[in-house]
């Protein structure tokens, strides 16, 4: 079980590459560092990690109760870029990453009741703040009404 925020968000009349441009860009500015955004013929698979393995571990062994904090922690943002007919779509989950791998926490296995308390709201803290760098530059998406 995986914790964290999610989103699908659709962009009519926008393209792929100017959608793909336009988050990268919003990760970056909200602090997150891009490792992956590969085009596997039919969607990008993007991923961007925010948070230091090594800060996270050593906060986390130093500090008391800094599996708590924000520095004890890291979150991953996972997404998939594609275009639908003449819109595209953004699907986003922002979870909590492990401190010494890239892989998503598993709640209540790697982490307990109160981290996953506190990963899961800055989680969604962190995705309304990409959203919202994202409008400003002009990308408002609208949620997908099921047909």
């Amino acid at each position: 079980m995986t914790s964290g925020a999610t989103a699908v968000l659709v962009f009519p009349g926008k393209r792929v590459q100017d959608l793909l441009a336009a988050y990268e860009k919003a990760l970056v500015d909200s602090g997150f560092d891009i490792k992956q955004h590969d085009w596997n013929g039919q969607y990008y698979l993007h991923k961007a990690i925010l948070g230091s393995k090594a800060k996270a571990y050593f906060v986390r062994k130093i500090v008391p109760f800094g599996e708590l904090t924000k520095s004890g922690n890291r979150l991953g943002a996972e997404a998939q870029i594609y275009p639908s007919g003449n819109q595209a779509v953004l699907r986003v989950a922002v979870v909590p990453y492990m401190e010494l791998f890239n892989r998503a926490e598993v709640a209540f296995v790697t982490q307990g009741v109160f981290e996953k308390i506190v990963e899961d709201d800055w989680s969604v803290e962190k995705l309304h703040e990409v959203v919202n760098r994202m409008a400003a530059m002009g990308f408002a998406g609208q949620i997908p009404v099921p047909p």
